[in-house]
């Protein structure tokens, strides 16, 4: 490979991260609400084991969720669904459809929803009132990547979101942001190094419905990650490594930001297990692979309490 080719690549991809960088800083100093909180749950059962570093691989279902510059791995047509065992009879589904091109591009199509129904009305100074609601959040998204030079790729989303509580109702939109480099390693250890930078949620604001017309800034996140596939004797071996950064203020705290790791390992490409650490919490999970078709399993900390989830996800070529 020539130096001039890796050289320019590694400029664009310094010169978008800086991009991506300047667009963080203006959006840090405002202070976030719960807007879109949900958005922060991890998607697909595979990153989730893989401790939630997955933005310099995004190589299935899970991509547009990531780093829609990885949308350019996609071959064909892929879909992935996924559910999420959650605790206090809460209910979170995501689901994604990829069409993959023949130039190295693929477009995506996502949904994202988490809710919970029956939740008891209390009132202060009341306490039970006997009556329940519901509430839901939902976020629709479109996404596209592509390769803009040889071992780069570029790639952008955009969303729809909707969060209701009882009879209010929010909506708003927010964008997405990525970019990936790859390079095929002549070694006989190391097959492919990446490097993924995305920003996610930024831009974002949800609007309520009240006679106050009151709105909640969502907080955009910064992820920068690299990712090694090793070929071993019997075995393929991935490991990456991943910061992310939560902008902005959630009420008078700032947001630092989180070291993700993550190693895969597959035998005869029939069967995966997988570790990782999502800041302070330990993830694990596995898959199984027929063909085409891919069962996996994660274990992983609840993002909105103390607790445990079980994701559930198929990740489906055709």
């Amino acid at each position: 490979m020539k130096k001039h080719t890796i050289l320019k690549t590694l400029l664009s991809f310094v010169a978008i991260l800086g991009l991506f960088t300047s667009l963080a800083l203006a959006e840090e100093d405002f202070a976030g609400g719960q807007g879109g909180a949900f958005l922060r749950i991890p998607v697909g059962a595979r990153p989730a084991g893989l401790g939630n570093a997955f933005t310099a691989i995004a190589d299935d279902g899970s991509a547009p969720f990531y780093n829609p510059a990885g949308l350019c791995q996609i071959k064909g047509t892929r879909l992935g669904a996924m559910y999420n065992i959650m605790s206090l009879d809460r209910m979170n589904y995501q689901a994604s459809i990829i069409v993959g091109g023949k130039r190295n591009a693929a477009l995506a199509v996502t949904l994202n929803t988490i809710g919970v129904s029956d939740i008891i009305e209390c009132l202060p100074g009341q306490g039970p009132t006997g009556d329940t609601f519901s509430s839901n959040d939902m976020a629709l998204g479109i996404s596209a990547g592509g390769k803009i030079i040889s071992l780069l790729s570029f790639g952008a989303g955009a969303k729809y979101m909707t969060q209701s509580i009882d009879e209010n109702k929010a909506t708003g939109f927010a964008f997405d942001l990525g970019a990936m480099v790859m390079t095929p390693v002549s070694s006989g250890l190391i097959k492919q190094l990446r490097i993924g930078a995305s920003l996610l949620n930024f831009g974002g604001k949800m609007k309520w419905d009240t006679d106050s017309d009151h709105e909640d800034e969502i907080l955009p996140m910064l992820r920068i990650g690299a990712a090694a596939d090793l070929q071993l004797t019997s075995f393929d071996v991935l490991g990456t490594a991943e910061i992310s950064q939560s902008l902005g203020r959630e009420g008078d705290q700032k947001n630092d930001f989180k070291l993700h790791l993550g190693v895969e390992g597959w035998l005869a490409n029939l069967f995966a297990v997988r570790a990782g650490l999502d800041g302070e919490d330990f993830t694990m999970g596995a898959s199984i692979l027929f063909g085409d078709f891919r069962f996996d399993y994660a274990y992983s900390p609840d993002f909105l309490d103390e607790g445990v989830t079980h994701k559930l996800a198929i990740d489906l070529g055709f």
